[in-house]
C-alpha cells in the first residue's frame, strides 16, 4: 500500500443529523476510516462562510468558519443543547438556506444558555481574534441594510472602522451572538483536526485567490482594491478569451492594488493568507498563477475580451509571507494553459504542483513526477467514472493502447493513477465510490444548485470500501 494517498471530500458532503456534513461524529469516523486503510490525507474545500450560489470559493470572510458546519449534536453532548429533531438527515442534496435557517434557530438556543456558565474562553477568543468582531459587526450592518452590499450603506458604516476601534454598543447583542458560533466552530474544527494529527491524517485546507466585493474582507481593506470613490470596482477578475473561449471567462471580484499593497509588504494577503495556513497542515493555493500573471477586465465589460494580463506580486509577495509565517506548508494549484514564468515561481518557492489525469491522459509525453500531487480530476471536474462513461470508442482505444489493461479499463486507469509518480496522489471520495456524475461537486461556468450540493446519505459504504475496487 502506497504511504502517500489521500481523499478529497468536502465536510459538507459527509453525512450527518442535520441536513449537511459538519464536524461532528461521522467527520471522526472517516478520520478514522482513513487511518484504518493508511489514508495520509483528507482533503477539504475552503470552510468559510459561503458566498453566492453556495459557492466556498467567493466567501464572505477569510477567516470565518460556516456556521453550518458547527454539529448540533456535539453542543447535546456538552449540555449546551437538549435533544435536537433530525432535520433532513438522509438527504442526498444539501438545501443551504433551510439548514441555515434551522442551525441559527438551535445555536441562538445554546448561545442563551452558553451565556449563563463561564464565560473566560469566550472573552479570550474574542481578544484574540479581532476579525471575528469585525465579522460580527459586517452581519449586523448588512442585516440592518437589508442584505445590500457594504457600499450601499450609509457613509457612516462604510467607513465605520476607519474611525472606530471597538464595536458599535447599539448592535453588540448581535454581534457577541456571530462571535460566539464563530467561537464554537473554530474549538470544533480545532479538535477535529487535532484527532486527525493524532491519527496521522493531515488536512491539506483551500485558500482562495481573490475576495468578492461583499466580504468583511473588502470592506474593511478597501483601500487595497482598485476602486473608484464610491468604491465601486474599476476592474474585475477572469481570463481573456483562449482556445476553449472566444469571450474568455468573466468573474468579476475586485483586482488587489498590488502597488499599494507593496508599500506595507503586503500586509492584509500576508495575514490572510498566514491565518488560514495555521488551521490545516498543508494550504492549496486556489489559482495561484495570478501570484506571477493576473488577468484586469474593466468592471463595466459583459465579457472577458478586452482582458489584460498584468505582472503580480511574484516573490515579493512570498518572502512576506514566510516571514510572518514561516512555518506555512503550500501547494500550488498550476492548472490550465499558464505562462512559462508561473512554473519558473513554483519552482523558485519549491512547490508542489498539480497533475490531473483526466487532462493528460490522451498525451504520451506528459506523465506525472515526484513534486506533483496527482488527482483524477479536482473538485470542478467529472468523477472518474463519470469521465470514463462519457468516453468515446476512439478515447476508450487510446487508453486501451497506453495502458495494456483490456480486461477491466476503468480499474486499470484507477490502478494506472494509484501507482502515479507522485509527492502525493489523491483521489476524490466518488472516485473510491465509483460515482457517477450525479456525485459531481461544481460545474464551472454555472452559479447555483446543483453545485456543491451532492452529500452522502448515511455511512453505510465505509465498511464496503477499502479502495475503488
Amino acid at each position: 500500500m502506497k504511504d502517500n494517498v489521500g481523499v478529497l471530500m468536502p465536510v459538507a458532503s459527509l453525512p450527518a443529523n442535520h441536513g449537511v456534513g459538519d464536524f461532528g461524529k461521522n467527520a471522526y469516523a472517516f478520520i478514522k476510516w482513513l487511518k484504518k486503510h493508511h489514508y495520509k490525507y483528507w482533503q477539504i474545500l475552503p470552510l468559510n462562510p459561503l458566498g453566492p450560489g453556495n459557492s466556498p470559493y467567493m466567501s464572505t470572510c477569510s477567516q470565518a468558519i460556516d456556521i453550518r458546519y458547527i454539529s448540533l449534536d456535539m453542543l447535546v453532548e456538552e449540555g449546551l443543547l437538549s435533544r435536537v429533531p433530525h432535520f433532513q438527515s438522509k438527504s442526498t442534496f444539501i438545501k443551504y438556506m433551510d439548514v441555515l435557517d434551522f442551525k441559527r434557530k438551535w445555536l441562538y438556543k445554546a448561545y442563551k444558555k452558553f451565556l449563563r456558565g463561564p464565560l473566560n474562553g469566550f472573552k479570550r477568543f474574542k481578544t484574540a481574534n479581532k476579525w471575528a468582531v469585525y465579522y460580527g459587526t459586517y452581519l449586523a450592518f448588512k442585516g440592518k441594510n437589508d442584505n445590500k452590499i457594504w457600499n450601499e450603506w450609509p457613509k457612516e458604516e462604510i467607513t465605520y472602522f476607519d474611525k472606530h476601534n471597538t464595536a458599535p454598543k447599539r448592535y453588540l447583542k448581535e454581534i457577541n451572538f456571530e462571535i460566539f458560533m464563530q467561537y464554537i466552530a473554530q474549538k470544533q474544527w480545532n479538535k477535529l483536526w487535532a484527532f486527525a494529527r493524532k491519527k496521522g491524517i493531515q488536512i491539506i485546507a483551500d485558500c482562495p485567490f481573490y475576495v468578492g466585493i461583499d466580504s468583511v474582507d473588502c470592506w474593511l481593506h478597501k483601500d487595497q482594491f482598485l476602486m473608484d470613490e464610491k468604491y465601486n470596482p474599476t476592474m474585475v477578475s477572469g481570463c481573456p478569451p483562449d482556445a476553449f473561449s472566444d469571450d474568455g471567462q468573466l468573474w468579476g471580484t475586485p483586482i488587489f492594488d498590488f502597488e499599494k499593497m507593496k508599500l506595507d509588504d503586503y500586509l492584509f494577503l500576508v495575514e490572510r493568507i498566514g491565518y488560514l495556513s495555521q488551521t490545516c497542515d498543508l494550504l492549496r493555493l486556489d489559482h495561484f498563477r495570478a501570484w506571477d500573471t493576473y488577468c484586469v477586465i474593466p468592471a463595466e465589460d459583459k465579457n472577458a475580451k478586452r482582458g489584460e494580463w498584468k505582472i503580480g506580486p511574484r516573490t515579493d509577495f512570498f518572502k512576506a509571507l514566510y516571514k510572518a509565517y514561516p512555518n506555512a506548508h503550500l501547494i500550488a494549484e498550476d492548472l490550465g494553459d499558464l505562462f512559462p514564468s508561473v512554473h519558473e515561481l513554483r519552482n523558485e518557492l519549491k512547490l508542489p504542483g498539480m497533475f490531473i489525469v483526466e487532462f493528460n491522459i490522451f498525451d504520451y509525453n506528459q506523465e506525472s513526477n515526484e513534486n506533483q500531487i496527482v488527482y483524477p480530476g479536482t473538485h470542478d471536474n467529472q468523477t472518474l467514472y463519470g469521465w470514463y462513461k462519457s468516453l468515446t470508442e476512439k478515447e476508450i482505444a487510446f487508453i486501451n493502447r497506453r495502458l495494456n489493461y483490456p480486461r477491466n479499463l476503468y480499474k486499470g486507469i484507477f490502478e494506472y493513477i494509484w501507482n502515479a509518480k507522485s509527492l502525493m496522489t489523491i483521489f476524490a471520495l466518488q472516485d473510491l465510490l465509483k460515482l457517477d456524475d450525479k456525485a459531481r461537486l461544481n460545474l464551472p461556468g454555472t452559479i447555483g444548485e446543483p453545485n456543491w450540493c451532492w452529500k452522502l446519505p448515511d455511512m453505510s459504504w465505509i465498511k464496503k470500501v477499502k479502495y475503488g475496487q
